[in-house]
């Protein structure tokens, strides 16, 4: 497996710089590009993208011209989401860009601004995000990029997300130093228990390959935080799966509390069910057993009972 060395080359130093300056104008209030239509009744956080005319960095004079539909630079396509994202399927099994695309997609994830709604662009970026993880050889500075990103202000939680994820999928190939880094970004992403993204650092933290017994026993007290009721309803539902499979039996008094409370989601329900069949044991299927007539969660109870008598623990 190849060992990526965090290098950043001259012009990725830039773009970070622009990443950090959209930080600290966010930060101290400046206002925002005015937005050019209406948000869309779906969208999840209202975007704005610059006026038309606006300065562009000068890198994205050299990209092609796929390019610069996919980064929104084409007048005519910026507010097609299907026409961008066409572009960058046209160019999606390239490991070979040329420095000028790869300058320009950094220089739109740093951006903040775009017509598209966020979920859109969103998507869009997570596609760009795994364009430049596949070049080969690496991009200088991406896990730099994804880093700012997260500990800027500037971006929607599902975009930090896609964030946190690409780290993931990077964090086996950095070097010691570089990996100690990303691990920090985890760990304070799985401590914002108000937040989705939350989860998915905690299948981050549990896919590195190099944790020392320290650091599994911080992710096994990460894991069972987020399991509890006040945390996001989505990192929660991770949290609750991730302690299933790791067998993290201090979850199961929450997940008992769970299924014996008056609200009901049957999501919740079902990723409860299905690890306190993983962490239960006679006991629970009475409780498990309460749910076997409904239609959605039918199944899991099934399976959770088979796993538990599975292991020794007959009703």
């Amino acid at each position: 497996m190849r060992r990526v060395i965090l290098v950043v080359a001259l012009p990725v130093i830039a773009i970070v710089a622009i990443a950090v300056m959209v930080c600290h104008a966010t930060r101290h209030g400046e206002p925002p590009a005015p937005p050019v239509r209406k948000p869309s009744p779906v969208r999840v956080v209202e975007s704005s993208r610059t006026p038309a005319g606006a300065s562009r960095a000068p890198w994205r004079v050299d990209a092609s011209s796929a390019v610069k539909v996919i980064c929104g630079d084409d007048p005519a396509t910026a507010d097609r989401y299907e026409a961008r994202n066409d572009a960058l399927r046209s160019i999606a099994r390239r490991r070979d860009l040329p420095e000028g695309d790869i300058a320009a997609l950094m220089a739109y994830l740093a951006s903040t601004n775009d017509i598209l709604r966020v979920e859109r662009m969103a998507a869009l970026k997570n596609d760009v995000m795994n364009l430049l993880r596949n070049q080969n050889p690496p991009v200088d500075g991406l896990a730099e990029m994804l880093i700012s990103m997260f500990d800027c202000k500037a971006y929607p939680p599902v975009v930090i997300d896609y964030c946190i994820q690409h780290l993931g999928a990077m964090q086996n190939e950095l070097d010691d130093s570089a990996r100690k880094v990303v691990r920090e970004v985890f760990v304070k992403a799985a401590r914002q228990t108000k937040q989705p993204y939350a989860g998915t650092a905690l299948y981050s933290l549990a896919d590195d390959k190099s944790a020392t017994a320290a650091q599994e026993r911080e992710l096994r007290r990460l894991t069972i935080a987020l399991c509890k009721p006040d945390a996001n309803n989505v990192a929660r539902i991770a949290a609750i799966q991730l302690a299933g499979q790791r067998g993290y039996s201090e979850a199961l008094p929450i997940l008992r509390d769970t299924l014996s409370g008056v609200h009901r989601d049957a999501v919740l329900d079902m990723v409860s069910i299905g690890s306190i069949g993983l962490l239960g044991n006679k006991d629970d299927a009475a409780l498990l057993s309460r749910f076997a007539s409904d239609s959605r969660r039918a199944a899991a109870v099934e399976a959770a009972l088979n796993r538990i008598k599975e292991r020794g623990y007959d009703e």
